[in-house]
Order: structure tokens, then sequence, then C-alpha cells
């Protein structure tokens, strides 16, 4: 019985594999701001800030929307690189507005998203996406091994469970994980950052770290898996009343509009550039709050200039205003969620200028190759890659942020592959040893038994001829001889 106990024991350990190549787990959670943690309860992130690396925030990338920065945050790139200009775009090579399909995320082959660089690189590492943006696409013809399409209605925790258990593939374990949430941009939107809500999700997210980091210790993952927690970008709060209606200064069939507030892409029909481009100047004149510009205009240090993807005309929105579009985008959360809109309704929005510090996100990094309370200087998105191909121990495709680097990861800690050479040798004797004593104890109580059963056999036969147990066994023996 015993020895049954101990042999189970022994396969439950043993019956899983893991990468003997560093383990990543990348975690985004959309729209999380960078002032999010202390905006509610959260005892899990701030917990994690004082066992690992963090830093106040991140710039994301322009413009500071969901598509734009998660390929970023995969590439390395800006969006004027990969050519993921917004959540949908116009692309005058195909004469056609693009959404969330592949063809978004193919303009530029030298993007090679680090999930495709870590399968890449060697026929032993496996990489596994959940949800992530771009994610189900092949790069390099190399597609990740475990994979999970978009399905608002999956679970959270059921997400966490899944990709664990990537890590833990008996026969292809997973060395990176990309794992996507959606929330809090979603119920950000509909009620703006500064709802109860809003406050509510975060508690729910923190609980959702709190049980991946269980699940982690519950299969002896901590102190392999290096896990980093992220946002793409952050939110703010607009009145319904700050809808701007540029429509009304434009003339029917002279233009047409792509991606969204509070970026507008605007795309002339031939030969009305500068007709259309005078009308929206005039708007902006008469109506504030947002600035036109044609795409030599638009600043340099925003990355987004120098593609064919860049609109011909791009609409940008202050702080805490939008454009006419929202107002069929109201209209679906109205519908949704039977909403009661006045002019002083809240909602949320994102996609503004990069130096809106609304739009900065977080980033903590906690695992056996990350410095432990520590905290960093602010840093940008693209330069994310670099960490992670360094965690990974990959050749990165992309400018190295050395600084970074040394700011993040612990080059004091043993290699992962010695790590799990030591497990498993320690493991494997602790379970011999284990073995060894269940047998011991096995035989030890067979021998009792039996001492037990001949002891009963010569009483019952000899009752009075023999008063010790060892006589009698000698009798007993000569007689069934």
């Amino acid at each position: 019985m015993l020895l049954n106990i101990f042999l189970q024991c022994v396969f439950i350990q043993f019956a899983y594999t893991y990468s003997n190549k560093p383990i990543l787990l990348i975690v985004s959670y959309d729209g999380f701001r960078y002032d999010y943690i202390n905006k509610a309860s959260t005892p899990t992130l701030v917990k994690l800030q004082r066992e690992g690396t963090y830093a106040d925030y991140m710039y994301n990338v322009f413009p500071t929307k969901t598509f734009p920065n998660h390929f970023t945050i995969s590439t390395g790139m800006y969006a004027e690189e990969h050519g993921v200009m917004g959540n949908n775009f116009y692309d005058p090579e195909t004469r056609k507005k693009i959404g969330m399909e592949k063809s978004m995320f193919m303009q530029n082959d030298k993007a090679i998203p680090i999930w495709t660089l870590n399968e890449m690189s060697e026929s032993n590492r496996y990489s596994g996406c959940m949800m992530w943006p771009g994610c189900k696409f092949s790069y390099q013809n190399v597609t990740p091994t475990h994979f999970e399409s978009w399905d608002p209605k999956y679970d959270l925790y059921k997400r966490v469970d899944t990709a664990i258990s990537w890590i833990m593939d008996p026969q292809y374990p997973a060395n990176l994980v990309m794992l996507y949430i959606e929330e809090p941009d979603f119920h950000g939107h509909v009620y703006s950052p500064d709802s109860t809500v809003v406050e509510n999700m975060i508690k729910k997210l923190d609980n959702v770290t709190q049980y991946l980091h269980d699940k982690l210790r519950k299969h002896h993952l901590s102190h392999l898996v290096n896990v980093i927690h992220l946002g793409d970008h952050g939110m703010i709060s607009i009145k319904y009343k700050n809808i701007l209606n540029v429509s009304n200064y434009l003339e029917k069939n002279t233009y047409s509009f792509a991606d969204s507030s509070p970026t507008l892409h605007v795309i002339p029909e031939e030969g009305y550039t500068d007709d259309v481009y005078n009308r929206l100047k005039k708007a902006s004149a008469e109506l504030g709050h947002f600035t036109v510009y044609k795409k030599s205009e638009i600043p340099n240090r925003w990355h987004f200039r120098r593609n064919i993807r860049t609109p011909p005309i791009l609409l940008l929105a202050d702080k805490g205003y939008a454009f006419d579009d929202f107002i069929d985008t109201v209209a679906y959360y109205t519908k949704l969620y039977n909403l009661k809109v006045g002019p002083n309704s809240l909602f949320g929005m994102h996609g503004y200028a990069v130096d809106i510090k609304e739009m900065y996100s977080f980033f903590i990094a906690r695992g056996p190759k990350i410095r432990k309370n520590h905290k960093i200087n602010p840093f940008n998105t693209v330069d994310l890659y670099s960490v992670f191909a360094n965690i990974l121990e990959l050749q990165s495709r992309r400018p190295i942020n050395t600084n970074l680097i040394k700011e993040v990861v612990d080059k004091k800690e043993t290699s992962h592959a010695v790590k799990v050479i030591v497990i498993t040798v320690v493991g494997m004797s602790l379970s011999l040893l284990l073995i060894s004593c269940a047998a011991a104890i096995t035989i030890i109580l067979i021998r009792r038994q039996q001492n037990m059963t001949t002891a009963a056999a010569l009483n019952k036969r000899f009752p009075k001829s023999f008063q010790q147990a060892v006589e009698a066994q000698h009798l007993l023996e000569a007689e069934e001889a």
C-alpha cells in the first residue's frame, strides 16, 4: 500500500516535462494605465513590485492603441516600421480598408515577432499565444506551437490554466507564452476609467494575477518561469458633450475615414486633397480642440509618418475630446448595456499623443532571471523586445538597449539549464530514497505479518507443549518437511 502511494507521487512529479530553455510568460492587460495599481486595491501587483523589477510607467508608441502597441511589444518596431498604423486603416496598395486580418501585420517581412524568433532559433523551443493580437498568423512560415483564438467569452482564469498547461506540456513544453487579457480596456471605454466598474475590474485582474502565481507555485514553476506583467496603453475620461462634429464641414463623397477617435485617418478622393484639408483646417479653427496634419506635417518623434499606409491627412483630438465617429460607438454601448446618455456622461478614450501621461502603461517583472526589489526609470515599449530576447537567451533582431537589460535582468542568477539539471537530479534522488524507504517498510510489514500468522498457527496446533515461539517454529518446520 505504502509502496503504491510513493510510486504515484513519483509519477505525478515527473508526469510533466519542462523546457530546458529559459521560460518567459508575458501577460498583457489591455488599457491598464500606469497608475491603476494605486487606483484600486491591488495587493498582488504591489507585492510583485517588491519581489521583482518595475517602472513607474512605460512610454507607448503612436497611435496609443491596441494593435499598433501590441505589435510593437512583439517586434520592437515603431508603427511606421511594422506597418500597423491603427486598429484599422486604409492601404493604398490594395485600395481597401484593413482591419484585424493577416495583411494588417504582413507589410514588413523584417517584422519578426518574439514568438516566431523563439521557434526559429532551435528545434526544441516552443511558443504559445493566448489571444495575443497578430499571433494567429504565420511569420517566416512559422506559427506558434500552441495557440488559442480570440474569444471574449473565454474565462480569464481558464486562460491562465491553459497558458500554464502549455509550459507543462509533456511533448512540446513552451518556453515562451504570450497571454492577452482585454480588460480593463473594454469596460474602461464603456464606463470611463473613473468609474467604480473599472475599479472593480482592476481588483479582479489583481485576483487573476494572484491566481496565476499561485498556480506557478503549485506546479513548482516559480523558480523556473519569468513573468512580465504589462499594459499596451492607458486611458482617459471624456464627456459626451466633447464630441467634435467635423463631418459637417466636409462635402459628401469627397473623402472617407479610417481608424477611430481620437485619431482619424482622412482619405480624400482623387483631386479633393486640398479641398478636404482646407475644410478641416477651418473646422479646427472654429471648433478648436483638434489638430489637422498633412502627411508631411506629422511630427517625426511619433515615428508614424514614413510609411505608405500613413494617411494623407491625420486628425488628432486634444486630450479629453473625440470626433463624431464616436457617436456610433456610444450608441452601441447604450444598446449593449442599457445606458442613459447625457452631455456629461463619461466614457473612456485612448489613442492620443504619446506625451500625454494618461496614455502611459505599466511594467512589472518577476522571476529567477529578474532583479529583486528594483525600480527602474521609465522606458519605451520598443525596447521590450531586446529584454525578452535576453531573458530567452536569443539573438535579438532589433537594436539592443543594453542599459535596460542590465536594469531588468539579473546576470548573477544561475542559468536555467543548470537549474533544471539540479532540480531533476535532486528530485530523482529524493524519489529513489522514498522508494527505498517504502520498499524497506513494506518488507518489514510483510515479515511481521508472516511471523504473526506463523505464531497463531503454532499456538493453535501446539497449545500446551511449546511455550516458546522459537522451539515451536523448529518443530513446525520439521513436521512440514
